[in-house]
């Protein structure tokens, strides 16, 4: 008797008080739950329990492990549903691996109730029990299936009826029930919830989603529902859950050695997704500990203190994986910190220059002069070193940096560090602005983008906008102004990530770009509060520093590829915990693994692969005869808007800018009929287009880069003579006194066409791998790919 009130005791202190890591080799032996089998008898204060009634419950009754905001979250509500003064039932949902059982036990043990009459069901083993038997023929099985839901319902409704009142019933998996006999448990708890509180059978029950069957006519008067958050969303908590199996464990096999974590090993268990919870959780330690066991009996000629600890780094835990940080989460794999290896670079993304100096100081007067260069000073680009500059430098400069910085370019913007500008103005009168329409922006800014962007390359075309200063600067005028009123409207950068034509341009190439910024999600997840890198706030210690925010509204653990993200350092600066990463990675990994595809953004893919095309009428016209080279030579300078080789000329830039999309999607329609007809139609459904037409996006790269290779490598390099020719200074320009760099029109071919073979090699590649089919099956798309590389041969080598 004592030693049973001793147990007793025992069991209410752990209902109430949460068990640590380092309790556990002292409180294991007493937190022992004695339960009855489903069928059986009351487990009652006093009564002795027998060596089967232990061996009935094979886990350890356990507290909730962790310090987070969550662990003491659901502490909370499990003590408050223990302690209920009304005796109100109570529903406990977590997902599948969660410790939903123990959570049961202990609101029994810690209620009023503990000394009076328990018992316990296992619903989905009690349903499997009464499904024995069913097999044989339809009819028989179905027979059996009847006849095992109509006496589970009895076996429920028998439960309430033999059940002493005043006692509890705790009922695991109710979600396994069928419907029937969800609705018999309803009914019973409604009858039960009519009578007094100290008279009433209270129900405790688990469940791994939403019963509304169950929990249907009841409120808050009568039903409390305490849910359980998933592993993955309590990160903070994973070390001291991954320390208790530890410890129990160590009880468990008498073993007196010490395990602890290796600081890469804590990141790999806080970075992984756990779907399985603290069950697949306890399934990784032990199957670790078994290694860790294992390795040390073969290496008994090696001398160490029995004192020493045991070290369980990330190798130990997923052996041979290859993924960079954490468990298996697709698109992580393969990644170089390049914080670690140039330390430089994160000095760089945290210094005051690149965030706001360097914008302020410098950007923002060039961007003027230019303007100033490109209005008032001679409108031809042999003469202007202004247009010089944005045509020969810039484009083909920016197609250069895809992929090494991806979308470097926005964070020193010249067109949004003049809307920060005027953001920072309106906010200082007092101007409020207005939050992200997130919903409204992704549905219908990415279209307007593409709108935007048909509409500037028909500009480029017919007016010559390349060997027209005034209007180049129109162009750039126009979109600041776009970010301009963006900005004093809206919050952060809504132009640059909805709106901005170029900026749609950056986000898509920069998807093949080599590095990427990311945070560990473990890391986030389980040691931030402040959440400083997405909204902004004052500095956090260590490391972190006052910021706004992320200017594109993202936060750096949540990004799948690098659309969006400008490389504005804001997040590396917020960071109080050196989460964020600067990685190096493969070329173009999102476009295998975590892209995102859009029917927008494979419309301007489309649409610049057309560009190419649009800018390359002259070679089409030479083999139409002189009549096609009379139109495509038309523009609003030489002709008037309304007259036929405008017109005519307009049509044609319309049909090249639609050609390339158009070829890809008939492809695409072609091999999908082929399959259909085929015999294994059924066994390997072909991707969408939306997801297939990515594979084009390195063949629009390279033959974009191919196309400006022309002015980039023939008219940059005299940017000095026409420097001196701006100015007036014509008899310097043609003195030959100033250095030329000009590349001889082989080597300018030989780089178009090597650009040109790789992007159609890499497109293909690209194809075959997402396609997951065999060259037979995408032949259709193979022969577009190729047949738009050797035309982008043809119009700009040959």
């Amino acid at each position: 008797g004592a030693v049973e009130a001793t147990r007793t005791r025992a069991r209410a202190r752990a209902g109430d008080a949460p068990l640590r890591p380092r309790q556990m080799q002292r409180t294991v032996t007493m937190r022992k739950l004695a339960c009855a089998p489903p069928r059986g008898g009351f487990v009652r204060a006093g009564a002795r329990a027998t060596a089967s009634d232990f061996a009935q419950h094979v886990r350890t009754m356990r507290g909730e492990c962790g310090r987070s905001r969550y662990a003491k979250s659901l502490r909370e509500a499990r003590r408050q549903a223990a302690r209920d003064v009304l005796q109100r039932h109570v529903l406990i949902v977590g997902e599948p691996g969660t410790m939903k059982t123990d959570a049961m036990k202990l609101v029994h043990f810690g209620s009023s109730r503990r000394r009076d009459s328990m018992r316990m069901l296992d619903c989905g083993r009690m349903l499997k029990l009464r499904e024995i038997g069913a097999g044989g023929t339809a009819k028989a099985a179905l027979e059996a299936l009847i006849d095992a839901e109509t006496r589970v319902m009895d076996d429920i409704q028998e439960a309430f009826e033999s059940h002493e009142h005043g006692g509890s019933l705790l009922l695991r998996d109710v979600d396994l029930l069928p419907e029937s006999a969800q609705q018999v448990l309803n009914d019973a708890l409604r009858g039960e919830s009519l009578r007094p509180a100290s008279e009433r059978i209270r129900v405790v029950m688990t469940s791994s989603c939403a019963v509304p069957l169950v929990a249907n006519d009841f409120d808050d008067i009568s039903l409390t529902t305490v849910r359980i958050p998933p592993l993955r969303v309590r990160r903070a908590d994973i070390e001291d859950e991954a320390h208790f199996f530890l410890r129990q464990m160590a009880v468990e096999q008498d073993n007196p050695r010490k395990f602890v974590f290796s600081g890469d090993g804590v990141r790999a268990l806080q970075a992984h997704d756990w779907p399985g919870n603290e069950e697949e959780l306890e399934v990784v330690l032990r199957r670790a500990v078994v290694q860790m066991n294992a390795h040390q009996s073969r290496e008994r000629t090696l001398v160490e203190s029995k004192d020493s600890p045991l070290v369980i780094s990330r190798e130990v835990l997923w052996p041979g994986s290859k993924l960079a940080y954490g468990g298996h989460r697709s698109g992580t794999g393969y990644r170089l910190n390049l914080f670690s290896v140039l330390p430089w670079t994160q000095s760089l993304m945290r210094s005051s220059l690149w965030n706001g100096q360097l914008q302020s100081n410098f950007v923002v007067p060039v961007f003027v002069l230019l303007n100033l260069g490109l209005i008032y000073g001679p409108q031809s680009r042999d003469a202007n070193v202004f247009l010089n500059v944005f045509w020969c430098w810039w484009w083909p400069g920016i197609l250069i940096t895809y992929p090494l910085v991806g979308r470097m370019w926005c964070a020193v913007c010249p067109f949004m560090s003049v809307g920060t500008l005027a953001q920072r103005i309106v906010t200082k009168l007092g101007f409020k602005l207005r939050r992200f329409p997130n919903e409204a922006f992704a549905h219908f800014g990415g279209w307007f983008l593409v709108v935007l962007f048909a509409g500037i390359l028909m500009w480029e075309e017919l007016w010559d906008l390349e060997d027209h200063a005034r209007l180049s600067s129109s162009l750039l005028l126009l979109i600041t102004a776009g970010a301009v009123i963006g900005s004093i409207f809206y919050e952060h950068r809504v132009w640059c990530r909805y709106l901005c034509p170029i900026g749609g341009m950056n986000g898509l190439f920069a998807k093949i770009s080599a590095t990427e910024l990311r945070a560990e999600q473990g890391v986030c997840s389980a040691q931030c509060s402040s959440y400083g890198c997405y909204k902004g706030g004052p500095a956090v210690p260590p490391n972190g520093m006052e910021t706004e925010g992320c200017p594109m509204g993202l936060h750096p653990a949540q990004l799948r590829d690098n659309h969006d993200c400008v490389l504005c350092g804001s997040c590396v600066q917020a960071c109080p915990h050196g989460s964020v990463r600067f990685n190096l990675r493969p070329p173009g990994i999102d476009l295998w693994t975590t892209n995102q595809p859009s029917a927008h953004e494979v419309g301007l893919l489309f649409l610049l692969l057309g560009a190419a095309f649009c800018h390359r009428l002259p070679e089409t016209a030479v083999h139409l005869g002189q009549f096609a080279d009379e139109v495509v030579s038309s523009t609003a300078q030489t002709h008037s808007v309304t007259s036929t080789q405008f017109q005519m000329h307009a049509a044609a830039a319309v049909c090249a800018l639609v050609y390339p999309g158009t070829l890809a999607f008939a492809s695409h329609a072609l091999s999908n009929t082929i399959h259909e007809k085929s015999a294994d139609a059924r066994a390997c459904q072909p991707q969408a287009f939306v997801e297939e037409a990515y594979a084009y996006l390195p063949l629009c790269w390279l033959g974009l880069l191919a196309h400006f290779l022309d002015i980039g490598l023939g008219e940059a390099g005299k940017v000095l003579p026409v420097a001196a020719r701006s100015f007036g200074f014509e008899s310097i320009a043609t003195s030959g006194f100033l250095p030329e760099l000009v590349a001889d029109e082989h080597v300018i071919s030989f780089c178009q066409g090597t650009c040109i073979l790789a992007g159609t090699a890499w497109s293909l590649v690209l194809l075959r791998y997402n396609a997951k089919r065999t060259w037979k099956e995408i032949a259709p798309q193979t022969l577009a790919i190729v047949l738009l590389g050797s035309q982008l041969w043809d119009l700009i080598v040959m």
